[in-house]
């Protein structure tokens, strides 16, 4: 289950975060995440859980923006294929029609367009 949570910290504080958000390479919120798994596992004496572990929520998070990327990139070959295929039935429209002098009658070489 996830909550969110809202608390004020000083400026310095949060400039350590970001300090340690920027050595990591992660954001700030899961910096925060990070800090405060640990210091529990270290006030409780526990084992360390994996902080580098996916949640459930951020897997369907990821797994989510995948899809609608899907179904973008899926929608955009759709109108490309749309297109092609008008472009060949209009190819082919044009190939189909008669030049002017086979769609004379043979006999009727003698008449002038």
């Amino acid at each position: 289950m996830v909550i969110r949570i809202s608390f004020t910290t000083d400026t310095e504080m949060m400039e350590l975060v970001d300090k340690y958000a920027k050595e990591n390479g992660i954001d700030r919120n899961r910096a925060i995440l990070e800090l405060i798994e640990s210091g529990f596992t270290k006030a409780t004496g526990t084992t360390p859980s994996n902080l580098n572990q996916k949640r459930a929520f951020e897997e369907y998070n990821d797994l989510r923006l995948s899809l609608e990327a899907m179904k973008q990139s899926l929608k955009e070959l759709t109108e490309e294929v749309k297109l092609i295929h008008h472009i060949i039935d209009v190819e082919l429209v044009r190939e189909m029609k008669p030049v002017p002098f086979q769609s004379k009658k043979w006999w009727e070489f003698w008449k002038s367009p």
